[in-house]
């Protein structure tokens, strides 16, 4: 009895570690395999095709006279399409695609799990402002700063010269002129 439930629960903690992700990535694949035999039996819609299209350099190229099926895929904005046919004309190639709607619903329910287990949308909530301190020991330890990291300090060092210009000012006024030039020292 209780070994079973040691194993139950050993099964559930690796399925909480990785387990989900093996899940979802088996369905990407099953879903994407049943996509593509739609597509060899040609069981899509015509009018959902776009057209993407490659400049191409090759040397001695001919025009096809029509499109050929061709499998693959590529990822725009987000968007999973599958390529179905291709054409090379003159100095391009033209994709016809399709968007993969099942492999994005299956993707977005996987990033949907995986903010829900690792609890991404309470923890954003609680979290406050960093100090200047904190911000600025961010950027001096790490070893790589970003284009952000260099904005942050320049606001936080405006800030502190806004906070002391009047001191300074009143030190440079205080400043006045010598009356004469000084000597001249010749050396012999």
């Amino acid at each position: 009895m209780k070994k079973g439930i040691a194993i139950i629960l050993l099964g559930l903690q690796l399925f909480n570690m990785g387990g989900y992700q093996l899940l979802f990535k088996h369905f990407e694949e099953k879903s994407s395999s049943h996509f593509i035999e739609k597509l060899n039996n040609h069981s899509y819609n015509e009018s959902e095709l776009i057209e993407i299209k490659v400049p191409i350099s090759l040397p001695y190229q001919s025009n096809w006279d029509s499109y050929q099926r061709y499998d693959g895929e590529v990822v725009i904005s987000g968007v999973h399409y599958n390529y179905v046919k291709r054409k090379l004309v003159n100095d391009s190639m033209s994709f016809l695609c399709i968007p993969n709607k099942d492999k994005m619903n299956i993707i977005d329910a996987g990033n949907v799990f995986y903010a829900l287990v690792n609890d991404l949308q309470g923890s954003q909530e609680k979290h406050e402002a960093p100090s200047p301190l904190a911000k600025l020991s961010k950027i001096f330890f790490t070893e790589y700063p970003s284009v952000q990291d260099f904005q942050s300090i320049q606001t936080v060092f405006n800030n502190t010269s806004l906070a002391y210009q009047h001191h300074t000012a009143s030190i440079l006024q205080r400043s006045e002129e010598v009356p004469e030039r000084p000597p001249y020292l010749a050396f012999a």
